[in-house]
């Protein structure tokens, strides 16, 4: 186990036999079986990791860095990339791409949080408890046009300027009725990324509304971590047209040092968007049509209010109703009831807003296709 972190040497080889420089920096252990993949421009590499659940739950997060130069085109500066671990997908969060830190090189960080381990650990099974070692692999995708906003905060005595800029960007294929991956990037005086930003986001609509809000999952000490001064939110944007954020900044750190500290509002203007819409996008749950018991059952049986049983029947009265619309999804057959606790997570983070309802219908899609809920 390292607990310095390490920078190691690679290169790759091109289609065209040029020799790129990598550099992969672990925050973690050694890394291995480096690779670069001419057919998708992806890098891979693994080290050893413990995927036992007790081992799992001690972890907070697996941090590794790639660092690319900006003349390889496939990793210049504006790519978005996708990553996966152990072969499975994992969520656009915990890859954050940092073109600002240096101006040669692209940095593209894997951040992947406990709760993002346990999902994968759950997706693969028991089988993947014995693994001795993480797979990593980064794809980059084509090259998007992005749409961007910057503002400074203010403090919240004086409301006079602070050294502290915000800029918000966002992929222009996306747009009305999708969840938008909205990129956060926090900047000092010198344009340089701050660290360990606590922060939280309001999203408004044109008439006020209140869209979106997002507090981070701690309740003792608020605020979403942006370990790198860089964070992505997916947020359900209902409709086109104007969308007012304000963000407040805590401060960076477990101690909240204010130095960096502020308020701030922006405006910005999201159209139809260009992305066809995922089945997953396509399951928005009409919040308004749903009786208010099933959210007070989801954050029940969260907190252990209510058994197992009495949640999947009142899942099952929506989805026989009408009033839950699920993707078509493939009917399980397995044996096992018993539910993963992420998805227990899941439906208590809905009950209190937390996440979306994307989220927590992917939550169901599982269980349908595991044979926990068995849809008539």
């Amino acid at each position: 186990f390292v607990s310095i972190a390490q920078e190691q040497d690679f290169f790759l080889k091109t289609a065209s036999a040029e020799q790129v420089p990598v550099v992969v920096k672990t925050y973690y252990d050694e890394v291995e079986n480096f690779a670069f993949d001419t057919s998708d421009n992806s890098i891979s590499f693994d080290m050893p990791f413990d995927w036992s659940p007790d081992y799992v739950d001690l972890v907070q997060v697996v941090h590794e860095e790639i660092r690319v130069p900006k003349s390889f085109a496939p990793y210049g500066e504006g790519k978005q990339f996708k990553g996966y671990v152990n072969g499975i997908e994992i969520d656009q969060r915990a890859i954050l791409n940092d073109p600002y830190s240096s101006e040669e090189t692209n940095i593209v960080h894997f951040l992947i949080s406990k709760n993002e381990l346990v999902k994968i650990n759950e997706t693969l099974g028991s089988n993947n408890f014995d693994n001795p070692q993480m797979d990593f692999k980064l794809v980059p995708l084509d090259q998007t046009e992005r749409s961007s906003t910057e503002f400074y905060l203010v403090d919240t005595q004086n409301y006079e300027k602070t050294i502290t800029t915000v800029n918000i960007s966002w992929d222009g294929q996306y747009g009305a009725n999708q969840n938008v991956p909205f990129t956060f990037t926090f900047f000092n005086e010198n344009e340089n990324l701050i660290k360990d930003v606590r922060y939280t986001y309001v999203a408004f609509d044109e008439f006020d509304n209140e869209i979106s809000r997002y507090n981070g999952d701690d309740s003792v000490n608020p605020g979403i971590v942006s370990t790198e001064g860089i964070d992505i939110q997916n947020i359900y944007i209902p409709s086109e047209g104007p969308i007012r954020f304000d963000i407040l900044v805590y401060g960076t750190g477990l101690d909240y040092d204010s130095t960096y500290s502020g308020i701030g509002s922006t405006i910005i203007e999201l159209g139809p968007g260009t992305q066809s819409k995922t089945p997953n996008e396509s399951a928005i749950l009409e919040i308004s049509s749903i009786p208010s018991w099933i959210k007070n059952n989801a954050g029940w049986w969260a907190d252990g209010t209510i058994d197992d049983k009495s949640f999947i029947q009142g899942i099952q009265f929506l989805i026989k109703e009408n009033i839950l619309q699920i993707p078509s999804t493939a009917q399980g057959t397995g044996s096992d009831d018993e539910i993963p606790s992420w998805i227990k997570n899941n439906a208590g983070w809905w009950a209190d807003g937390t996440i979306d309802d994307t989220a927590f219908v992917q939550g169901i899609q599982f269980l349908i296709k595991e044979g926990i809920l068995r849809v008539q």
